[in-house]
């Protein structure tokens, strides 16, 4: 596979390489000599050394800003915004500050003026400057979702090959965005290999060959368990074993009760089998499990189930529930990720589990006692003797091993018993006669992607169908009409490998097919328009593509294509109804995953792991706050709700081992649904969500700083400035202290310099000190040592910028609440960011005011900010 790849690279790469050297020429741009701006030395230099380098010069750097190191070119990256934000400042009365000289109006205002005059001035060279939108490639996301559907792949199937491609860069908090999605060497070359891998998964000749294995307990069969057992380990005495879990039968295992797992999220299940299954599951694909048995219920009503595993605690691990067929015959289909290049990342091990655990058999009470004494020994004479104890200590120790050994070899009585407190005759039976497996199992052959790029069938071999085929083809993957020279490139590929390289017709095939998917056609998105050229409308079908890399982070389907091949994009009205259709579409589950999961940094939930004093907290939990954020999310997408539930909310959408964490009863069932809530719960909105909190802490103890920061950040578009240099972090508490967070940011804050920034920051994080390190509700403080009832009462108290206090979370919610506007604000700038692939200025700022406009018209209703943006001019334009 390699080899071809590499094969081809010089054929391909030449013209990427000076495709992506021309994108990277226009977006160069010459080292300039900073020049101050006309006015600046009479009209700005003096009004900020009069009044604003005491705060924010370079010996005081108060909330972490020196406007010293402030440039004058507006058109740097943020320079125009933050003199924007200078100027407001200024005009909002906020600065200089109560106890400072105030300036001259007739200063201030010249001050404003100079501001204002060049936010003009760059606000009308933007609208006059091509290429406003970089192009960019596909994201790895992007990319996935793409070749799923152009090829009809299994979206299981393409996942693990999309991973081989290098990690996407981030810019603004999003994976969308041309600046950071790099296209090198090592680029082009895993693309490359992708290509190759995906067109072989598309292009067949052959089923793959099925493997195929049988488990019958074998070892238990040859090996059955002996009557009598050692009396613990080593010893030469030996007990009958007594009562047992499971009897061998010639057609079946009779299994009485499975095994313990030792973990708690597996309370209910009982191991029943344990095996590996290397030798079958040889590659990444779908493989049948067949599970042969029949349950005696006798007493029980319970349906039966099986849990299947695979690769447990691993990062390629696999569950699957399976209802047991009556029939005695039940089977799955899975997938399992095997081999990759010789390497698999997790153990090839499949256990079964089955959902009955009753404690029929028990070890007998005496005997329990006595071994666990023995048990108990050992470790202590293993750590005195570790620790070079006293002689007379150990003399101690060893009598007392021999009185116990003794009393070991005088016990003549067995080792299990049948449960006394329970009825076993009553208990039901798992009779298990075997498990198969096979696999890789293709579920169509051939399949979808074969039968539709070869439409008329593999019969035809010459020139002629391979210039239908890609003609067929290539629009849907460039996503546009193609030339007859882009099929002739393709073509000329496919005639190559088969005359040059003596390729058969299928393997030439897929190198032409290879050859497609690393086109800049196929890899890019939002082609530039040149150097020189003016922003104009888009096309119908780049207008299809932004739609569709919008809400589904994929190609555009037959309807899209179909409307812009009918030049029908451009009509409101049709494309409002097209964003509503889309949006209802299972695919718009990609805005949930791909916008949510980065703006509330879902993708980030799970890297902080809780220290072991927070007992409360599993991999159930961990699994649950991951999903609370997307389901939410798309309770609001889906519901066309407000976006200021992301504030507060009177409902959460959680599932039962959330509800349990969260105090909530009546929740039952690993599912997610609505449920209502009160006052009495905390809860509603994003920042009562276990995960979030949980990801703003650092596994000890909560983090009010990084908590607020996230706040201001994705919340009010705010982010506050990097701390100053040596600004230090908040200690834990050392010996013989027992500080609060909120107590030991008092101190940090005795700092003056400090002071200016935490005044800002703290509120917004204290405010949440009732969630702690896990997300639970505490009324107390707790971790870092205090437990329960013996930490001090939280203070949550604080104010917002404009003086408004609050003394408790509902109070700080619903003073959040007041700045909805602010909210809206953010999220438009988010959302629009994301739309667009580029960051959002101070040049957009009559976009953002006509986004948030669209938001109070219709009560702040997800979908009528959606509806604006692709309304919007830079959606619509390039």
């Amino acid at each position: 596979m390699q080899t071809r790849a590499y094969q081809t690279l010089g054929m391909f790469t030449g013209g990427i390489a000076i495709f992506f050297m021309g994108i990277v020429g226009r977006g160069e741009s010459p080292d300039k000599t900073t020049v101050a701006a006309p006015g600046y030395s009479e009209n700005v230099k003096p009004f900020i050394e009069r009044h604003c380098l005491a705060c924010h010069g370079e010996k005081t750097t108060k909330a972490g800003y020196r406007i010293d190191l402030l440039g004058t070119d507006f058109t740097a990256p943020s320079v125009a915004e933050q003199w924007k934000e200078v100027i407001d400042r200024i005009n909002a009365g906020e600065m200089p500050p109560e106890g400072r000289p105030r300036p001259d109006a007739k200063q201030a205002a010249a001050f404003v003026s100079w501001v204002n005059e060049r936010l003009k001035g760059i606000e009308l060279a933007a609208k006059n400057a091509g290429g406003r939108i970089p192009m960019r490639r596909l994201n790895r996301d992007e990319y996935a979702n793409t070749v799923r559907d152009l090829l009809k792949l299994d979206d299981l199937v393409v996942r693990p090959l999309t991973e081989e491609l290098p990690a996407d860069g981030l810019a603004e908090g999003f994976d969308r965005l041309g600046v950071a999605l790099f296209f090198d060497q090592s680029q082009i070359e895993r693309s490359l290999e992708v290509a190759a891998k995906l067109a072989d998964r598309t292009i067949v000749t052959e089923p793959p060959k099925v493997n195929r294995m049988e488990n019958r307990s074998p070892w238990l069969r040859l090996r059955p368990p002996p009557d009598q057992v050692e009396v613990f380990p080593g010893f030469k005495h030996t007990i009958p074993r007594g009562a047992q879990d499971k009897f061998i039968h010639p057609e079946y295992i009779e299994h009485i009760q499975g095994g313990p797992t030792y973990r708690p999220e597996y309370d209910g299940w009982g191991v029943v089998e344990h095996f590996a299954i290397g030798q079958v599951v040889t590659q990444d694909g779908y493989y049948r499990f067949r599970i042969k048995a029949k349950v005696d219920n006798r007493s029980r009503t319970e349906p039966n189930k099986f849990l299947l595993q695979y690769a447990k605690s691993s990062p390629i691990q696999v569950e699957q529930e399976l209802l047991l067929d009556p029939s005695g015959v039940s089977e799955v289909l899975v997938f399992l990720r095997g081999p990759v290049n010789g390497e698999v990342k997790g153990p090839q091990v499949f256990t079964l589990l089955w959902n009955h655990t009753e404690k029929a058999v028990i070890t007998e009470p005496n005997y329990k006692k006595l071994f666990s004494m023995w048990t108990n020994l050992r470790g202590r004479m293993e750590e005195a003797s570790t620790r070079r104890a006293p002689q007379a200590e150990m003399n101690l120790l060893k009598k007392e091993r021999d009185d116990l050994e003794q009393k070991l070899n005088a016990w003549t009585g067995v080792a299990n018993i049948y449960n006394p407190e329970m009825d076993v005759e009553k208990l039901p039976r798992l009779l298990l006669d075997a498990i198969e497996i096979e696999g890789p199992i293709q579920k169509e052959w051939p399949p979808a992607g074969h039968k539709a790029l070869l439409f008329a069938g593999d019969e035809r071999r010459d020139e002629t169908y391979v210039r239908e085929i890609f003609a067929r083809f290539l629009p849907r993957a460039y996503r546009r009409p193609v030339t007859d020279a882009e099929i002739d490139s393709v073509v000329a590929v496919v005639k190559d490998a088969e005359s040059t390289r003596k390729l058969s017709f299928h393997a030439a095939m897929r190198t032409g097919l290879q050859r497609a998917l690393c086109a800049p056609g196929f890899l890019f998105l939002e082609e530039p328009a040149g150097e020189n050229a003016k922003p104009r409308p888009l096309t119908d079908y780049e207008l299809a593509s932004r739609l569709s890399y919008f809400l589904w982070s994929t190609m555009p389907d037959d309807e899209l294509l179909g409307l812009a091949g009918a030049g029908k994009l451009h009509d409101p009205g049709v494309v409002s109804a097209q964003v509503q259709r889309m949006l209802a579409d299972p695919k718009a589950d990609q805005l949930v995953k791909n916008f949510a999961g980065q703006w509330l940094s879902v993708r980030n939930y799970g890297s902080i792991k809780p220290a072991a004093e927070y007992r409360d907290y599993d991999p159930p939990l961990e699994q649950a706050s991951q999903q609370e954020p997307f389901a939410f999310f798309a309770e609001i997408l889906n519901k066309n709700l407000p976006v200021t539930s992301f504030i507060d909310s009177d409902f959460v959408i959680i599932n039962e081992r959330l509800a349990r964490h969260y105090g909530i009863t009546g929740v039952n069932g690993p599912e997610f649904r609505r449920v209502a809530i009160g006052p009495e719960h905390h809860r509603g909105g994003v920042l009562g969500m276990a995960g979030l909190m949980t990801y703003l802490a650092d596994g000890t103890r909560t983090l009010p700083m990084r908590r607020g920061s996230w706040i201001l950040r994705e919340l009010l578009n705010d982010p506050p400035n990097n701390p100053p240099p040596n600004a230090g972090e908040i200690q834990p508490n050392t010996a013989g202290k027992n500080l609060t967070v909120r107590e030991r940011l008092e101190l940090h804050r005795r700092d003056d310099v400090c002071a200016s920034c935490h005044a800002k920051l703290d509120p917004y994080g204290l405010a949440l000190e009732n969630y702690d390190a896990i997300g639970a509700w505490r009324e107390r403080f707790n971790g870092e040592g205090f437990r329960g009832s013996n930490g001090p009462v939280l203070d949550v108290s604080g104010s917002f910028p404009d003086g408004k206090k609050f003394g408790t979370l509902a109070e700080y919610k619903a003073g959040l609440m007041t700045q909805k506007d602010k909210f809206a604000r953010a999220l438009s700038v988010k959302m629009l960011t994301y739309a667009l692939g580029r960051p959002i200025g101070y040049t957009d700022h009559s976009v953002i005011d006509s986004l948030v406009a669209s938001l109070q018209k219709d009560d702040y209703r997800i979908q009528s900010l959606i509806l604006a943006i692709v309304a919007s001019e830079p959606f619509n334009t390039k």
